[in-house]
């Protein structure tokens, strides 16, 4: 159950948080009839492998959302392939920053996403204050959780599709030792209607996305990496009612 756990945690950590940096070489504006990076790494999941073509990032780097995310939201997240493990419902919140843009809040998605979890021991999560890449969580019995993204692509399709990749270094820290590993998510986020009376209904309209995430073992150990564990999921995310 906490190996669940810290699976899903790097997930949200992943899409939620520190994702992609708004560069011009790695924001496409891509036409219905060519061929993405993104959508041919995704062709070949679960067969993916270490090096790829995602850009390691520069330090104050962060991911520049569509303005259709902004808000908050509630999101579903469910994994294909285990008809046993229950949803993970929680919030997400997108702001804008200084400059304008619109980010995710870090620190609030994490929080939200690791307390609707049952397992885990999840205690706080702090992000570095130099960098938007990195944020580490405390767990109970003396356990840490240190991410930092190494990797990163993102492509805006057209107006209504969004697609990330993100490659994160994980550390688990415990008194006795620590466990490197990598993780990638790929996420194809689209805008989808909303049901009202048994109507879809696009002008108040939910986003669906489909996740592809592969951990890997530690960089350094072959030159090339192949998966030690693949998960698709199904995501959902919902404007929150104010009222």
């Amino acid at each position: 159950m906490r190996q669940k756990f810290f699976f899903f945690l790097i997930s949200i950590l992943i899409v939620f948080t520190y994702t992609v940096s708004a560069l011009a070489e790695s924001s496409l504006e891509i036409n219905n009839f060519q061929r993405s990076k993104l959508y041919e790494r995704k062709s070949i999941w679960p067969d993916w492998r270490l090096p790829s073509s995602i850009k390691r990032p520069g330090l104050k780097d962060d991911l520049i959302y569509p303005d259709w995310f902004e808000g908050v939201w509630d999101v579903t997240s469910e994994i294909e392939s285990d008809q046993n493990q229950e949803p993970i419902i929680h919030s997400a919140k997108f702001i804008h920053n200084t400059s304008g843009d619109l980010i995710a809040d870090r620190e609030y998605n994490t929080k939200s996403y690791a307390l609707s979890t049952k397992t885990g021991g999840f205690l706080s999560v702090k992000n570095d204050p130099k960098s938007p890449n990195r944020q580490f969580a405390k767990l109970t019995e003396d356990r840490y959780l240190e991410t930092k993204i190494i990797g990163r692509l993102q492509e805006k399709i057209d107006n209504n599709i969004f697609i990330t990749d993100e490659l994160i270094l994980q550390i688990f820290h415990t008194p006795e030792f620590s466990r490197v590993s990598q993780v990638e998510t790929l996420t194809e986020f689209k805008k989808c209607g909303s049901i009202q009376n048994n109507k879809i209904n696009m002008s108040d309209f939910n986003i669906c996305g489909e996740q592809f995430q592969a951990i890997y073992n530690q960089p350094g150990q072959n030159l090339i990496s192949l998966p030690i564990k693949t998960e698709k999921s199904k995501l959902i995310l919902r404007k929150t009612n104010d009222d």
